[in-house]
């Protein structure tokens, strides 16, 4: 089935499944595109949503590539400051292009801070509960677990960070897990790396979200940043992309970059590659030029964690 993602206001792209309609790729290099027009884009079909939790928010969206597997699994996590101004929707041409790559994908919805029971520490409990709930799934669907990535774009790029991060957070901490189900590599798209260097960044787009995520609290003067934070858990042992654009207003490239600089220093492989061209959602938009540049980096990625 054909179908068609709007983006920049009237243009109309075949994502993912057929060829662009004329003029619709000059149109997409014409100008960026906004936050309004990402989470506007009509969500693509997916094999099976799954709950993993009794809320109506905690759950899902699975896609399976072609063939009999087990295929190895990419967990999606959206943006939007953590909060509920975005869905995992707009992930969903993402989550399709990895399918389309060999990985099955499995993109999460979760309580957001500004949702009941999603402020500290509700929304790190559901990408921990979700991201476990393969456990469960490889017994119905063909999942390799033995070859996760975590893929997450702005605040969920924090999040992808984080929950293969979970193995490092000490006992008795308040988010620790016994046993939290292996990450083989983690790709942060325009991601929040580094609570308390991107609080002091003060970015407008998120103003004080970070505060807001910690329960109030400034990420410098938080316990919780200590184990909320990508930053203060290296090194995790486990391989790290980043990809950002490079006029980003969300989360601007000199975030990336400082965070891949602290990540080398204490050991950790982390990578940090700068897009030309691209603002905060071209990097999440598979029809794009930005996107295809990503892509180059992004497949030789996977490709290492499904060989290894």
């Amino acid at each position: 089935m054909r179908r068609c993602v709007p983006i920049l206001g009237t243009a109309c792209l075949h994502a993912l499944v057929g060829p662009s309609p004329a003029g619709a790729q000059e149109a997409a290099n014409a100008m960026y595109i906004t936050a309004a027009e990402a989470v506007a884009w009509e969500p693509l079909p997916h094999d099976a949503r799954i709950p993993y939790g009794s809320e109506s928010v905690q759950y899902g969206e699975l896609r399976l590539p072609e063939g009999p597997g087990p295929h190895p699994v990419a967990v999606v996590i959206h943006g939007g400051c953590w909060l509920s101004i975005a869905t995992n929707d707009y992930m969903d041409p993402v989550a399709a292009a990895l399918t389309d790559a060999g990985w099955a994908t499995w993109n999460l919805e979760f309580r957001t801070i500004d949702q009941p029971h999603g402020s500290w520490p509700g929304i790190f409990q559901d990408i921990a509960q979700g991201t476990d709930k393969l456990r469960e799934l490889q017994w119905e669907f063909p999942l390799d677990l033995d070859h996760v990535v975590t893929v997450g774009h702005s605040s969920g790029g924090h999040l992808a960070l984080w929950a293969a991060s979970r193995h490092r957070i000490p006992e008795g901490a308040e988010l620790h897990d016994a046993d939290p189900l292996p990450i083989h590599g983690v790709i942060s798209l325009a991601g929040i790396a580094d609570l308390e260097h991107y609080a002091h960044m003060r970015v407008e787009a998120c103003g004080d979200t970070p505060s807001q995520l910690l329960g109030g609290v400034d990420p410098s003067e938080s316990d919780r940043t200590a184990i909320a934070s990508p930053a203060a858990l290296l090194p995790t042992g486990v391989p790290q992309l980043l990809v950002t654009g490079d006029d980003d207003y969300a989360v601007p490239p000199a975030h990336g970059d400082a965070y891949a600089e602290t990540a080398r220093s204490r050991g950790q492989e982390a990578v940090h590659h700068v897009i030309p061209n691209s603002s905060h959602f071209e990097i999440v938009a598979p029809w794009t030029e930005p996107w295809k540049t990503a892509w180059d980096f992004i497949q030789p990625f996977l490709n290492r964690i499904r060989a290894s």
